[in-house]
């Protein structure tokens, strides 16, 4: 099993949560993304003997899946990635992603989809700063989740923290960005060609999934080709085990949740958000009181 340290990245919608909650984050700027789990060249999390989770995964460019923390102090601009095929031109995966809300201030919401008839039409409202009548938005609650396929427009909004499992890619195209300015001063860049290029049309809405966890169970977020998403409810410890030609990803949701967890004589209890990985058949014990997210990925034969 791998103990994961995770990167962390400033982003101008970014606030003082991942600080706040995690050892290590810089205080002095505001942190949007803790990556957790990555291999990505953009930000690879390393073990605690200095390894990449890319060994893991040697028919593949990277190891498949990345997981993220976000923390949304502002909107995040109004994006959309592309797909496999599409992400090809960019030597990069496509992104298919989903979101775990873990709390919301009352009324956050989220950009989830659009209303425009054809790229024509979203196209004209982005160019002539109207584009918010055509995007459907959506009041999160903690415990939902939101699958995001790529071709879907969409941005989290300010005052939510979530957990994002996506397939490991850093493409993302920014249609909309409320012409704010950047880190640096200046608006940041738009992709919008680029964008409608891989936006889907017309998109149908896509309803909020509840979780129902109970104690000792999986509870399913997602199960796309590139990741089964689960949360699971532990009271006091189970075991996980990782499949052969597959790694489980343990994310902690809680203090004290995770290997090791609820034990006295552990060497150190797992904190909220610590990430763990477990090879394929490997098996680990868990415990705790709390919920631990779990990400299984597929990696064929080893």
């Amino acid at each position: 099993m791998r103990k994961l340290s995770p990167v962390f990245k400033a982003r101008v919608w970014g606030g003082d949560y991942i600080a706040r909650h995690m050892l290590g984050a810089p205080g002095n700027e505001p942190i949007g993304e803790a990556w957790l789990v990555s291999d990505h060249p953009s930000g690879p999390t390393l073990d605690d003997r200095g390894r990449t989770l890319g060994e893991l995964a040697p028919r593949r460019p990277w190891f498949p899946v990345m997981i993220k923390l976000l923390h949304a102090q502002a909107d995040l601009s109004v994006q959309v990635h592309p797909n496999d095929e599409q992400a090809k031109a960019v030597h990069d995966l496509g992104k298919a992603e989903g979101w775990l809300i873990l709390s919301a201030e009352p009324g956050a919401r989220i950009c989830h989809g659009h209303r425009a008839e054809d790229a024509a039409q979203l196209r004209d409202a982005l160019h002539s700063g109207d584009a918010r009548r055509l995007l459907r938005y959506t009041e999160v609650q903690p415990g939902e989740y939101y699958p995001v396929p790529p071709g879907t427009v969409h941005a989290l909004g300010a005052g939510i923290v979530a957990l994002e499992v996506q397939e490991s890619s850093d493409t993302t195209y920014r249609l909309y960005d409320y012409d704010r300015p950047g880190q640096d001063g200046k608006p940041r860049d738009l992709h919008i060609e680029q964008g409608l290029a891989v936006t889907a049309f017309p998109q149908p809405r896509s309803a909020a999934h509840k979780l129902s966890v109970r104690v000792g169970q999986e509870a399913l977020c997602e199960a796309n080709e590139y990741f089964r998403f689960s949360v699971l409810e532990v009271d006091g410890g189970a075991t996980v085990v990782a499949g052969r030609g597959e790694a489980v990803c343990l994310i902690s949701l809680a203090d004290g949740v995770g290997p090791g967890g609820g034990s006295a004589g552990a060497r150190q209890e797992p904190r909220a958000f610590d990430a763990f990985v477990l090879e394929p058949g490997e098996a680990a014990s868990v415990g705790g009181s709390g919920p631990l997210a779990l990400i299984r990925v597929a990696l064929g034969e080893q």
